[in-house]
């Protein structure tokens, strides 16, 4: 397994609903899934790498390397997250008749005070230098506008510190479920203009914070 990462700094409001979440009430990961890490990293490599002719092959080894690559986080020493609550006004289908009518529905945005390191495991050079051409084009994830600013790779990357859930484990943290690429995915399942469901692997996560403070309209989280 070869491993190396990209640190990114955010630098708007985070906000990134759950795939179990309501459209009308929808609480925000704290950090970016792997299935939306992965779907940044195929859209810049079709809009920008002119990439989508590979893409879509059936036996794609582009696919293939965006598809298997494993995902991990290090949150760096001090780094504090701080939930806003927000009710917003959103358009849904209407009840009568056809268009769309005004509801109000729950949002929440993430203040991220420090840079994340993401981190890549890939079974090849060739997967490392394929995710390497598209990372650092990477401007957001989660909602469009969540803008991240991309700040180096490196070789040599931390060791995550937020960690798989495990029962028997005495861990104290924060506990997120997140969505990954399933194993049998393939391009079409992800592909907007096919019919085709996507297949979502998940995994629960523990990311070391500990809440320092909290009111009616946020909460701060630190690291532990």
């Amino acid at each position: 397994m070869i491993k190396f990462s990209a640190t990114y700094l955010p630098t708007t409001l985070f906000s990134l609903k759950s795939s179990n979440a309501t459209n009308s009430g929808a609480k925000s990961l704290f950090l970016p899934s792997p299935y939306a890490i992965k779907m940044a990293i195929l859209n810049q490599a079709i809009t920008i790498g002119g990439e989508l002719s590979n893409l879509e092959k059936k036996k794609s080894k582009e696919f293939v390397y965006i598809r298997d690559a494993q995902i991990g986080y290090y949150l760096p020493k001090g780094i504090g997250f701080c939930t806003n609550n927000s009710f917003v006004k959103i358009l849904k289908p209407a009840r009568e008749g056809e268009g769309f009518q005004q509801t109000v529905a729950f949002r929440e945005y993430l203040h991220i005070t420090k840079e994340l390191e993401i981190i890549f495991g890939v079974e090849s050079e060739d997967a490392k230098i394929y995710l390497g051409r598209f990372l650092h084009k990477i401007s957001y994830f989660g909602k469009r506008g969540c803008f991240f600013q991309f700040i180096k790779y490196s070789d040599e990357p931390s060791e995550s510190n937020v960690k798989p859930f495990d029962p028997d484990l005495n861990v104290f943290g924060l506990i997120e479920e997140h969505d990954d690429f399933d194993s049998s995915l393939t391009f079409e399942q992800v592909n907007n203009f096919s019919s085709k469901n996507t297949k979502r692997k998940k995994e629960i996560l523990i990311l070391p914070l500990e809440n320092i403070s909290s009111s009616k309209s946020f909460s701060f989280y630190k690291l532990s």
